[in-house]
């Protein structure tokens, strides 16, 4: 572990501070939480939250930067929710181009990881499918990913957690 890294163990929220240097309240009522300054203290908080749980959820997973880019590990867990999905479908969830999505299925065909299958009800259809390989690759970084936001929420009072739960499944049902 070289000088620049930290260990996921000692990542530690540091509270967001209110432009007055005290800890900001959330908002408790509907007329406070339109003011625009609750709005940015909200924002400034969310923003800060949300930093310690990315770099926990990239970390997690960083040994693998050298072998599989970021794209590519997007593209595998997508694959691997178990939807069937073709080329342009990925690359729709992507954000891609087909071409390029394409090419980036290519290099994971070439990695052992992904496979091109035709699909049952039409042989013209090409869907793209987990090898186990690639299946096991993928249940890793989830494993990974789980273990380093458990740590992350660790530091987390059971009330937060509750609060960080209900304000992400907002988020989910939309």
């Amino acid at each position: 572990m070289n000088q620049d890294t930290v260990r996921l163990d000692t990542v530690q929220p540091r509270p967001v501070q209110a432009r007055t240097g005290q800890l900001d309240q959330a908002p408790l009522d509907q007329k406070e939480a339109r003011r625009p300054e609750a709005v940015a203290t909200d924002l400034e908080r969310a923003e800060a939250g949300l930093s310690v749980l990315l770099e926990a959820w990239q970390r997690a997973i960083e040994e693998l930067g050298a072998m599989l880019p970021p794209a590519q590990v997007r593209a595998l867990l997508i694959v691997d929710t178990g939807d069937s999905l073709n080329v342009t479908g990925l690359a729709r969830m992507l954000g891609a181009s087909p071409s390029a999505t394409s090419r980036l299925c290519d290099r994971l065909v070439a990695a052992g990881l992904l496979a091109r299958v035709p699909a049952a009800a039409s042989r013209r259809e090409i869907l793209l499918q987990l090898t186990e390989s690639g299946q096991r690759l993928a249940a890793w970084i989830r494993d990974q990913r789980r273990t380093a936001l458990i740590r992350v929420l660790e530091t987390i009072s059971a009330g937060g957690r509750a609060d960080l739960a209900r304000g992400l499944s907002e988020l989910v049902l939309r």
